[in-house]
């Protein structure tokens, strides 16, 4: 199996999870997949009984499970979680953040399950109708019968059958990232003056040269370029952006292109002596940077510099928000945290030579904003 999934078994106590999970797990490690099993109980000592046991107690410690399973689930891996967590609001999550997962429901008679239960935690003794304290399950995407004639074995491998027929990771490449840009770049609330790292580059470019920018926002730093006479083509994804770019004074001798580096044509062929990108590349995912980085050297003329800075994994932004990955949140909208050594090791396969670099903070600041980025200037081979 390529794709990593989330495989959430759940069902009340007694209908089998630990014993499905662990099968389901077996088979898929048997078959060459990387896979990890995850089980509620365990998990709930791991994280330190922080949690009791109300429904909103239940439910927050859910989402603690599934943040670390997409966690697993980002590093390649597929994880299997028996849970009961049988909630509308958990499994709402799962379909919006995850990009593949199915979600199982092991069907057993309550009797049966009571009769299981009573050898094992006597959880219905302590706490009586467990379908009180859960929603109903017809969310699943499977269900399975986990009695009778139907074994644990069975049950497991039904679920690997319906692993392979779920279609491929949902695209969300996007992650809200339109939306939000748009609408920043809408509200006006713009800064016209170059950026520091503007002006620390500036000087390293040639006289007259031509400047491709990437992730040019409102343009502050195009004009500033343009200014100084370089010639100017900058590009952003935001359509918003473009239109306050292009309806600025001075602009007019910019180019400004809606879109993405890899839209750029035929007639940008090594065309630049100069590629530039401040806070762009964290607003890429890893796999838009490497086409970026491939775009850009094919967009340069050999021997040319490409300069970028971005925020570190150092940043202190870095630890907050929503965990996506170990490199990835969202903390008012998508960041992706640059690692150093791998940004180096990226532009090097892409066909650059590091020039010099360097990861700081105090160089960047803005608003109460004292970011720990990255800064680095590469040769095109």
């Amino acid at each position: 199996m390529k794709n990593p999934t989330i495989i959430w078994i759940t069902g009340y106590s007694g209908s089998g999870k630990t014993t499905v999970g662990r099968k389901v797990n077996f088979l898929l490690n048997q078959n060459g997949t990387k896979s990890v099993f995850l089980d509620g109980d365990d998990l709930r000592s791991v994280l330190g009984e922080k949690w009791g046991y109300t429904k909103e107690e239940r439910i927050a410690l859910a989402h603690s499970y599934f943040r670390l399973s997409n966690l697993l689930m980002a590093q390649g891996l597929t994880v299997v979680i028996s849970a009961v967590a049988m909630y509308h609001d958990v499994y709402a999550w799962i379909k919006t953040n995850v990009d593949r997962s199915l979600v199982v429901y092991l069907d057993v008679p309550e009797e049966e399950r009571r009769a299981r239960d009573r050898a094992t935690k006597n959880v219905y003794e302590k706490i009586g109708n467990t379908q009180q304290l859960y929603d109903d399950p017809s969310f699943a995407d499977l269900k399975v019968k986990n009695s009778g004639e139907t074994t644990p074995e069975t049950s497991a491998e039904m679920i690997l059958s319906a692993i392979h027929t779920l279609p491929l990771a949902a695209d969300r490449s996007d992650k809200g990232r339109g939306t939000h840009w748009n609408t920043y770049y809408s509200e006006g609330r713009l800064i016209s003056e170059p950026s520091s790292f503007a002006l620390l580059v500036m000087p390293q470019v040639p006289q007259k040269a031509r400047l491709l920018e990437i992730g040019c926002g409102n343009g502050r730093d195009s004009l500033f370029f343009s200014s100084q006479g370089l010639h100017v083509t900058a590009i952003d994804p935001s359509q918003a952006a473009i239109d306050v770019c292009r309806s600025t004074p001075g602009s007019d001798s910019i180019e400004f292109i809606h879109g993405t580096v890899d839209q750029l044509t035929e007639a940008h062929a090594e065309k630049f002596d100069a590629a530039y990108s401040r806070f762009c590349l964290h607003a890429m995912t890893e796999a838009e940077e490497i086409s970026t980085l491939d775009q850009v050297r094919a967009a340069l003329r050999p021997k040319a510099s490409f300069y970028i800075e971005c925020r570190s994994i150092n940043d202190p932004l870095a630890r907050q928000g929503e965990v996506i990955s170990p490199t990835e949140r969202i903390h008012g909208h998508y960041r992706r945290f640059i690692v150093l050594d791998e940004l180096k090791a990226r532009l090097d396969q892409a066909g650059f030579d590091i020039l010099w670099s360097e990861e700081a903070d105090n160089v960047a600041s803005l608003s109460g904003d004292n970011p720990v980025v990255i800064r680095l200037a590469a040769l095109r081979r």
